[in-house]
């Protein structure tokens, strides 16, 4: 993966950083005869954070070193997707690459030649690495991931079909907003979907974000030309010095270390998800039956988040070959040992059950506000950013101050029969009691009680009763 390397620089590969440049007297161009480019693109509907990866071009496998690819803004792209199992996620890429850029004649400097003469190869490779970059791949890579969630399960299956049909030009343009708007009007159906993008060509106006499916779809179908007209170097090619007698690793060394850099890898996958898992649950417990309390699900994340943090300390120190000989990351021997947690095993909410949030405490104000701007069709989001209109752009500053309501609050006024669209209302929602029914006009009051209390488990079309006091 490129990171501002140039055709010369010597290269760590265990560290997956350029060092220092042992070769000089070289020239570069591209391949007279070859200079047409080559194009993989697909949309593809996937289930796995590891299929993520792979569609990323940031599989171990693709990559071969932990440290390739741990800071890259790939990477932050794909963590920014928060890839989780109750999602459906579409990845549509296109990845254009044009005649390699390559370097030819090399010769070793003098500063390098005299440790290699000297037999000094640990300062050689200190300082020049074991690898050089003898080419750069230019074209250019565009990613975008769009994440759908319903409470239907066989609706977000439909959704997520009908994007990648429409994608692919096996459905009309459109399909997919008209089937989304269609599942949005009925409760049972209700959905929602976010799209990221990365891309890595292109200037000014090619490059803008894609903010709607339709800009995705076209910006995925013109990419090919935008990766012609303005490249930019996205891959290096890295080689060992073998025309160089440089010492090399065993086989069963190289064996061994690439085994446990895999292994950390697939640990690694292995937490995130499951943090993001239970983060997407705590958030949005309305998808979900009998889950364990906030407290529970706080803490496993915490637990996962540490997990997270030691494996990838153990994955760097082995690729910066502090750990010899090779060793598989075992959180029991770590100093203190991390205890993995029980799995909570996240079941869908077939009978939409609803846990109730604790509200005691909120501002009847702050209530009023969050009401009437959900029943007006605004969403969580709109509300918590204080946007007080639907139709404002992604970004735009907040035009109203921001309220003391969590979004697990607002979620569950969403379902609520005082907060819920008009369209939206039916025997399902959840019914407010209010105790006084009206608030006298004048002073300030809050919740000052609520039954059933926070952390219930309710039925759909259940009461809840709360009790205001002035403060």
């Amino acid at each position: 993966m490129f990171n501002d390397e140039e055709i010369g620089m010597g290269f760590n590969s265990e560290s997956g950083l350029a060092v220092g440049t042992a070769l000089e007297d070289f020239t570069v161009a591209e391949n007279p005869t070859a200079p047409g480019a080559e194009a993989i693109a697909s949309i593809t509907i996937i289930n796995t954070h590891e299929e993520l990866q792979e569609h990323l071009g940031m599989s171990f496998e693709a990559q071969g070193r932990y440290g390739f690819f741990s800071a890259s803004a790939k990477a932050n792209f794909s963590d920014s997707t928060k890839f989780n199992s109750t999602s459906t996620f579409v990845v549509a890429r296109c990845v254009v690459g044009n005649s390699l850029r390559r370097g030819k004649s090399f010769k070793v400097a003098l500063e390098a030649k005299a440790l290699l003469d000297a037999n000094r190869f640990d300062e050689f490779k200190r300082a020049f690495g074991d690898s050089f970059i003898r080419g750069l791949q230019t074209g250019g890579e565009f990613y975008a991931v769009i994440r759908i969630t319903s409470i239907s399960t066989s609706k977000q299956s439909e959704l997520g079909a009908t994007l990648q049909a429409e994608a692919n030009g096996l459905a009309a343009s459109g399909d997919f907003k008209i089937a989304f708007t269609k599942a949005n009007s009925s409760e049972s159906t209700r959905s929602e979907f976010s799209a990221t993008m990365y891309q890595k060509a292109g200037t000014g106006i090619q490059i803008a974000p894609t903010a709607t499916i339709d800009e995705v779809i076209q910006r995925y179908k013109a990419f090919p030309e935008i990766a012609r007209t303005s490249a930019s170097a996205y891959e290096a090619e890295v080689v060992t010095y073998d025309t160089l007698p440089l010492p090399v690793p065993t086989p069963e060394e190289r064996e061994d270390f690439l085994f446990a850099l895999a292994d950390a890898r697939e640990k690694k996958l292995q937490y995130i998800q499951t943090r993001n898992d239970l983060e997407f649950a705590l958030r949005n417990p309305m998808f979900f039956k009998d889950l364990p309390s906030p407290e529970t699900l706080n803490g496993a994340i915490a637990v996962y988040t540490k997990l997270i943090n030691a494996v990838m300390t153990h994955a760097i120190k082995l690729s910066r070959g502090q750990i010899t000989p090779p060793q598989l990351f075992d959180p029991a021997s770590l100093s203190p040992p991390i205890v993995e947690p029980v799995l909570i095993v996240l079941m869908r909410a077939a009978e939409m059950r609803v846990r109730i949030p604790g509200m005691i405490g909120i501002d009847a104000a702050d209530i009023s506000y969050a009401t009437n701007k959900l029943s007006s069709g605004a969403s969580v989001d709109e509300v918590m950013n204080g946007i007080a209109h639907l139709g404002v752009p992604s970004g735009t500053p907040p035009s109203e101050p921001s309220i003391d309501i969590s979004r697990e609050v607002l979620a569950f006024l969403q379902l609520t029969d005082i907060a819920a669209p008009p369209q939206l209302r039916n025997s399902a929602n959840i019914r407010i009691r209010s105790n006084p029914r009206v608030l006298p006009p004048g002073g300030r009051f809050r919740i000052t009680g609520q039954d059933p209390p926070s952390d219930t488990m309710v039925e759909r079309g259940s009461e809840v009763e709360i009790d205001w006091g002035s403060t």
